[in-house]
């Protein structure tokens, strides 16, 4: 009996074979409404997006800021197999009521209080109401990613930036003046001075490594949402992008400091210090790579195999 069930469940999927898979399609009537909603949006918030533009434009800290909604964009396009289909209920619009009015609350205590990053908030806030309003959870499960990584576009508060600057500008002095000195070249840090034998390297504030930090931390946080890895992996690239951010900050000014050393004041300046910015992103992006081939290498994935029982049942199977 159990030989035949076996025969007819393969003669099925042959028969299956090849066939399109029979999905509800996307309602079209959703759609259309969250691209106006949207647009509602966008237009209600244009002085607050014109603020992060403009921030985006003079602060090179943030100026990823423009590239954040093209891949929040693509991320949306990546999961768009995750659309709600026609057959599928969609629970859970009360939400998007509730989201909504929390994002009106929100901008209103943003304008009384005059914090307008609070409104940049309240903006991501109102396009998940819309979107939970439109689709329900099962919207909501296909573009949180895309509204989450929206965040990165929002400047770190002044307060925040501020208690951060000082102690990366720190590490980095002195990071750096142990890598030299490591290397065999003299040299000294004194404040955020690094003395060496043929002049002085000042880590200024624009070298602190924020703007790293946050290009990185977007960056990875982007990859870890396309790559199709285990969320442990996941977790471990989220916590070492930090690290690897300051590294690549710390190599660019060892860098300056060696050619400075060998090449002069001079080319340090004009050639090597420009080059090494440049460098930095490919860098820390080439180390990221490496540490996802590093932990699939120390922790392969075990292929699923059939219990032993059902291999012998099968192979009696084939002899009959």
């Amino acid at each position: 009996m159990s030989i035949m069930t076996n025969a007819q469940l393969r003669q099925r999927e042959l028969r299956n074979e090849g066939r399109p898979e029979t999905r509800g399609l996307p309602r079209p009537s959703a759609i259309v409404g969250l691209i106006l909603i949207a647009a509602f949006i966008i237009a209600a918030n244009l002085s607050t997006l014109t603020h992060l533009a403009g921030r985006w434009s003079r602060e090179p800290d943030y100026s990823h800021g423009f590239l954040v909604p093209l891949i929040s964009g693509f991320l949306l396009w990546q999961r768009r197999g995750l659309i709600p289909s026609s057959a599928q209920p969609l629970r859970g619009r009360w939400l998007g009521v509730v989201l909504l009015a929390g994002s009106a609350l929100l901008r209103l205590w943003a304008i009384y209080s005059d914090f307008i990053l609070l409104e940049a908030i309240a903006f991501i806030l109102c396009l998940v109401g819309a979107v939970v309003l439109i689709g329900g959870y099962p919207a909501l499960r296909w573009a949180w990613p895309s509204i989450l990584f929206l965040f990165f576009m929002i400047p770190l508060p002044g307060a925040i930036a501020g208690r951060l600057s000082g102690p990366l500008q720190r590490l980095a002095t002195v990071s750096s003046t142990y890598v030299l000195q490591t290397l065999g070249i003299p040299a000294i840090a004194t404040g955020n001075v690094i003395w060496l034998s043929h002049g002085t390297i000042g880590v200024v504030e624009a070298c602190n490594g924020l703007r790293m930090l946050m290009m990185f931390g977007a960056a990875t946080t982007a990859a870890v949402l396309v790559l199709k890895i285990p969320n442990w992996e996941k977790i471990c690239l989220l916590v070492t992008a930090p690290g690897i951010a300051v590294a690549a900050n710390i190599f660019r000014i060892a860098v300056t400091g060696l050619a400075q050393e060998f090449a002069g004041q001079h080319l340090a300046d004009t050639i090597f210090h420009d080059l090494a910015g440049w460098i930095m992103m490919p860098l820390a992006m080439l180390m990221l790579a490496l540490e996802v081939v590093l932990l699939s290498k120390l922790f392969p994935k075990v292929p699923e195999r059939a219990p032993v029982v059902a291999r012998r049942a099968i192979r009696t199977a084939k002899v009959r």
